[in-house]
């Protein structure tokens, strides 16, 4: 049976009890937690701010964003150049021989369409502001996490190790045969 390694990394958390401090013994809330939940206790907020009690993990640092790919339009090669050209000339072309009718209907289309979504942009603003969004959901802050000072840790580890031989002997215990209950005679 192997038994798991105890990391010197530790993650405050808050209690909703007080406990008293693993060093001074003054009632407190704060607890430091492994990842594992092999190891926990309570400890002061004064603790945790001494450097030769914890430090402080720091953060790892976010990778500056991706900028967006550049929306900068290419410069159109001669080939491309060319190829507009002929096809705004034969734009001019058909609209010259469209009569004047045919364009009198195509305002007017046109004209329609512009009030129906000037109609539906009025409606979406209406809609919108009567249906207030709810605040955005921000993640709670990370909790911080702590390295133990070496001789701390060290206390840590010992006091697991003596829990661990204590339940290892009351198991042994309990597998011997109980002491006989009945008298000589």
């Amino acid at each position: 049976m192997t038994t798991p390694i105890l990391k010197n990394l530790y993650t405050h958390r808050t209690a909703t009890t007080e406990r008293p401090c693993f060093v001074c013994n003054q009632f407190t809330k704060a607890v430091l937690t492994t990842d594992n939940g092999l190891d926990w206790f309570y400890t002061c907020t004064s603790h945790l701010n001494d450097h030769g009690f914890a430090t402080v993990v720091p953060e790892p640092e976010k990778p500056p964003p991706i900028p967006p790919k550049s929306t900068k339009k290419k410069e159109p090669t001669k080939k491309e150049k060319n190829a507009d050209k002929t096809t705004k000339d034969e734009k001019d072309t058909k609209d010259s021989t469209e009569t004047k009718d045919e364009k009198d209907e195509k305002n007017e289309d046109e004209k329609n369409k512009d009030e129906k979504k000037k109609d539906e942009k009025s409606k979406d603003k209406k809609e919108t502001n009567k249906e207030q969004l709810p605040p955005p959901i921000t993640s709670p802050p990370k909790p911080k996490q702590y390295v133990l000072h070496r001789d701390i840790f060290y206390l840590r580890e010992s006091n697991l190790n003596k829990k661990r031989r204590e339940q290892k002997i009351q198991s042994l215990l309990e597998q011997l045969p109980s002491v006989p209950k009945t008298s000589l005679q």
